[in-house]
């Protein structure tokens, strides 16, 4: 399971990655293992390389923050106050829905990008029951995925998941023994391909 965020050839922000990289990586892990594509934070510049993606047989799962899914939003959150809006600029429902069409899973990142641990009991159930609600009404598919915004959880959070409905959630840094704290290996523009694979081997 892949972990990515922004694509762009020109945004140099740390969360961001060339197409030519990201197909560069994937390929070279599609060598070696069963590669699934994820995309945090539904940046419309992600579908750059979802054709690509699909013709490599690579599936795809977009993990959207549903109050940042209107026409015209942009991720606004602190960690990314200054940036050119273009490069934070996000999928719409409608292009979600596409996308869906196409095959492309669409999961929850909460409502509002939060930093899930530090919630009030009903702030958390809030960003995992209203997302997921949400996208099932907007997209009438089934959300059974959630994307931990940050990578951050603890065992309260967990257990929102789970209670939630939620059949996986993941994280980061996890294990593959608990559904709610799944592993994904994250990767960006400082990653080249040896060391992609260098990663993807010491996890």
């Amino acid at each position: 399971m892949l972990c990515y965020h922004g694509v762009s050839p020109s945004w140099e922000h740390r969360l961001c990655i060339r197409p030519d990289l990201l197909l560069g990586q994937v390929r070279a892990l599609s060598r070696f293992w069963n590669v699934h594509a994820t995309f945090d934070d539904a940046f419309r510049s992600a579908a750059a390389v979802f054709p690509t993606l699909e013709s490599l047989d690579v599936p795809i799962q977009i993990f959207v923050c549903t109050s940042y899914a209107r026409e015209g939003s942009v991720l606004a959150i602190p960690e990314l106050a200054g940036d050119d809006p273009d490069e934070l600029s996000t999928m719409n429902w409608e292009e979600l829905g596409e996308h869906a069409d196409r095959g492309v899973e669409i999961g929850s990142h909460g409502v509002s990008h939060a930093h899930l641990t530090t919630l009030s009991g009903d702030e958390l159930h809030h960003e995992l029951n209203g997302s997921w609600e949400e996208i099932e009404d907007r997209l009438r598919r089934p959300c059974k995925d959630f994307a931990y915004p940050y990578g951050e959880h603890d065992l309260r959070v967990r257990a929102a998941a789970r209670v939630a409905g939620y059949g996986r959630a993941y994280a980061l840094r996890g294990s593959w023994s608990d559904d709610y704290a799944a592993p994904r290996l994250d990767l960006y523009r400082r990653h080249n391909v040896p060391w992609t694979l260098l990663r993807a081997l010491v996890r």
